[in-house]
């Protein structure tokens, strides 16, 4: 009786629905020991989709949005400190351009440009 409940358990399990929306995968940045050291360099997203930085060298970045160096209420995102084998992801931003450095090395930088998310026509 007990193997009839489990198969019966099983069966339902197999139609009930799948979840439809799923979480979008992350546009991926590696931070690089060598030119042009954020790769890529630049890189085009729809608002809402998150970026995720991978730092694979042996050696402390951070990832500095510039308006947090001008104006720290305009800061879109700020690193703080990302260890060797770490990584910083950003859920998401508003559409527009994003210019980022590493504060440690300032010769590294990287731009971000956020457009609107595509809308599915309607038929």
């Amino acid at each position: 009786m007990s193997v009839r409940i489990f198969i019966v358990i099983l069966s339902l399990g197999l139609f009930t629905a799948w979840p439809t929306t799923a979480m979008p995968p992350y546009t991926a940045i590696i931070i690089d020991s060598g030119s042009p050291y954020f790769v890529p360099k630049s890189v085009t997203v729809a608002s809402g989709s998150p970026i995720r930085w991978g730092n694979p060298t042996a050696t402390e970045h951070t990832i500095t949005h510039l308006d947090c160096l001008k104006d720290p209420t305009a800061c879109a995102f700020d690193s703080g400190l990302v260890l060797p084998d770490g990584s910083f992801t950003v859920p998401g931003l508003v559409p527009g351009r994003y210019p980022y450095l590493c504060r440690i090395h300032p010769i590294m930088h990287g731009i971000i440009v956020v457009t609107e998310p595509v809308v599915p026509s309607q038929l």
